[in-house]
């Protein structure tokens, strides 16, 4: 008995001198105390919202979308769309690692104090991850711990600070394009999910979570009697390799990755928050700066958007919100890059330089089960398809007026409805015409023509149309003569397909009045051509990304023994790999829009009606986003009563999330505003669009008229 109460005397001692040796370090130096309790310390989460008061899992709906899925059906394509491999390790951490790794305590005291003898819960359970706005899956071969949709292994991969290669872990397509909402109310109450869907995740938090979770594990390792987190985690990782030794080689490899991590933080100028990502931003960062270790290459976050969604988008003749890629396979691939696929970028080119962990047939298969065959006048549409309206019956009297207002007010931009007769014509649907090697060729497919709206004219946000515009970056060697040092460049040799320059300055010169007089020359001046890229210290963004996710490509093809220039192309998409750098927005088909909030690109409007015809003609300064309730009277997210009076409490306070935790979006902030797309009585029906105010596109909707077009797009 004497020698239990020893014991037991012995350990309150270690904890007694533990804390006693934390208060001295506080006094001591109490600002790199802070700092470090900061790190250490994760963000609060919003409760988990996809259970019923009692705890239990909300019924999962899945609306028919052409992929087999209805009800609580999910079918097999579907689940592997959800969780197939892209060779990406978002999460820099080895797979196992992230399966046994505990969720962070609250506090650095309660570490202290209680995580070296309780176990706080695994972070990668679906209980905690969905609180960061993901959406929950079940276990299947390719997800065999069930893990939440978009989430990945990847079974061999280099991870930084890990010396071997290893199973890694990582994001899909599904992880930022698939949606879900809640609506209803008690026993009715439904998560509905939505494939191809806007995601609702907020991946800064999840980002600072992971690295509490880490830190945390990694002091756990370092304090003797109090390191049972660590040792938790270590005997899930090791299983029956566990031992002192293994134990201890585990935490040098913890301390190494952490210590890889460090220098990678990022320079929020913009906080993105659920819902939204500045995704190019994020992908030059990652292929430029952090897989090169160039950080005068990188740039601030400071363009989030909202996910675009899927359907229809394979058809599109350029993706992004910008419309600056056209080929299929190279921006799926560059998506994958910018996930942090592994890419070798330090090898010489003879060897393996560009060669990478993306499994392109991988990206091939997602590509063809979104989009389907070949649309025709015959057959429609395949593929993902939009989510038929879900709350009550359409009231066609209004949705007749809304369709014609549709055609007077929306039709000029957002082309036809797909279910149209219309939307075959030559205008709106045909090939993509280009130029290679001089010579004029067109793709054997034909695809929607969507148009692509001026700044100027539409006058919503610019920071995510400026990322490719202005931004520049280094691939050129770098000689430091007084370290001795040569850093060799990437090694860019590619010709990819853009707009013809002289043609494009040329028409910049000349101004606006010129293109409404000659439609003809506007036409010409956007002439898809052959643009040589090499290693350069100022190269554009765009072009550097274009030619090295062909280079990446490329590789793979080499590598895989893949020389037919036919199968190439089939790969490819049979699209030429164009990029453009735009001044606008494009404006995609408004099919299933109801299913896609928030809108504008950024995010920055919560519902239709705030959008289309906002009370008092002016749009809410402030959204609350990662709240997942439908409003299915205005379509979109619900908002709190009296939310503006509630943001500006915490964000005079600097915060920048409610005391629940969701985020508090300030319309104020460039890179956040809700300006633009304005029906309004500012519109004159008797001058030229591009003489309107800017932002003003049309006449303002009635109470009457506003109804009429909410209900209609409700049925497209």
């Amino acid at each position: 008995m004497s020698k239990v109460l020893s014991s037991k005397l012995a350990r309150l001692g270690i904890i007694l001198l533990v804390l006693l040796v934390v208060y001295l370090l506080m006094l001591l130096s109490s600002d790199k105390v802070k700092s470090i309790t900061d790190a250490l310390t994760p963000p609060n989460l919003p409760e988990l919202q996809v259970v019923h008061q009692d705890g239990s899992w909300l019924k999962q709906y899945w609306p028919e979308q052409n992929w087999g899925s209805k009800g609580d059906y999910v079918s097999d394509d579907a689940r592997k769309y959800h969780h197939i491999s892209q060779g990406t390790r978002t999460i820099p951490i080895p797979y196992q690692w992230f399966v046994s790794l505990e969720q962070p305590s609250g506090s650095l005291w309660s570490l202290l104090l209680l995580n070296g003898f309780s176990d706080n819960g695994l972070l990668s359970a679906n209980e905690f991850l969905l609180r960061f706005g993901f959406i929950r899956s079940q276990v299947t071969e390719q997800n065999p711990d069930g893990l939440p949709i978009g989430f990945a292994r990847t079974d061999s991969v280099n991870l930084p600070g890990y010396p071997t290669r290893t199973a890694g872990i990582g994001f899909t397509c599904a992880a930022c394009h698939t949606g879900h909402f809640i609506h209803g109310e008690g026993e009715n109450k439904t998560e509905y999910v939505i494939d191809g869907a806007p995601a609702t995740t907020d991946l800064s938090l999840l980002t600072e979570t992971l690295a509490a979770a880490l830190g945390q594990t990694l002091l756990s390792s370092k304090l003797p009697i109090l390191d049972g987190r660590f040792d938790r985690f270590a005997r899930r990782v090791l299983g029956a390799s566990y031992s002192p030794a293994n134990k201890l080689s585990l935490a040098e490899e913890l301390a190494s990755i952490v210590a890889a991590s460090e220098g990678q933080q990022d320079v929020i100028q913009v906080n993105e928050g659920f819902m939204r990502l500045d995704a190019l931003n994020r992908i030059g960062n990652q292929v430029f700066a952090e897989n090169i270790n160039r950080r005068e290459n990188y740039h601030a976050i400071n363009a989030p958007v909202n996910y675009p969604h899927l359907w229809s988008a394979s058809w599109f003749n350029w993706v992004q919100y910008d419309a600056s890629i056209m080929s299929p396979l190279i921006r799926n691939a560059g998506e994958a890059m910018g996930v942090n696929a592994y890419v070798d970028m330090q090898s010489a080119m003879d060897d393996n330089r560009f060669s990478s962990s993306i499994p392109m047939q991988n990206l091939v298969w997602l590509e063809h089960f979104l989009g389907g065959e070949q649309p025709s006048q015959t057959k429609g549409f395949s593929g993902l398809q939009p989510p038929k309206w879900q709350f009550g019956p359409i009231d066609q009297q209004k949705a007749e007026l809304g369709a014609s207002l549709y055609q007077a007010k929306c039709q000029g931009c957002h082309l036809p409805p797909l279910d149209s007769q219309e939307i075959w014509q030559e205008q709106y649907f045909s090939p993509i015409v280009y130029h290679q090697n001089g010579e004029q060729k067109q793709t054997a497919e034909k695809v929607l023509q969507l148009k692509l709206i001026d700044l100027s004219q539409v006058g919503t946000d610019p920071a995510q149309a400026n990322v490719l515009a202005t931004r520049t970056l280094s691939t050129a060697g770098v000689s430091n003569v007084a370290a001795a040092n040569v850093t060799p460049g990437l090694g860019i040799d590619e010709t990819i397909c853009g707009e013809n320059p002289n043609q494009l300055y040329g028409s910049q010169m000349v101004g606006a009045n010129y293109w409404k007089k000659n439609n003809a020359a506007k036409k010409k001046a956007a002439q898809l051509v052959d643009l040589p890229v090499n290693d350069s210290g100022e190269v554009l963004f765009g072009l550097a990304l274009g030619a090295i996710v062909q280079e990446t490509v490329n590789a793979w093809f080499k590598q895989q023994g893949v020389s037919d220039k036919a199968l190439q192309a089939e790969f490819e998409g049979g699209r030429p790999n164009c990029i453009r750098v735009t001044s606008g927005y494009k404006a995609r088909p408004l099919n299933g829009v109801w299913a896609t909030a928030p809108f504008l690109h950024n995010g920055s409007v919560a519902t239709l009606r705030d959008l289309l015809c906002p009370e008092g003609g002016e749009r809410p300064k402030y959204l609350q986003l990662g709240n997942i309730g439908y409003d299915a009277v205005n379509l979109g997210l619900q908002q709190p009563e009296g939310f503006e009076k509630v943001a500006n409490k915490a964000l005079r306070k600097g915060q920048q999330y409610t005391a629940e935790g969701y985020f508090i979006l300030d319309t104020s902030i460039p890179g956040n505003h809700n300006s633009g797309h304005h029906f309004s009585d500012l519109y004159d029906p008797g001058k030229h669009y591009l003489d309107q105010p800017k932002g003003v596109i049309g006449t303002a909707f009635d109470s009457q008229q506003c109804d009429a077009i909410l209900e209609y797009l409700k049925t497209i």
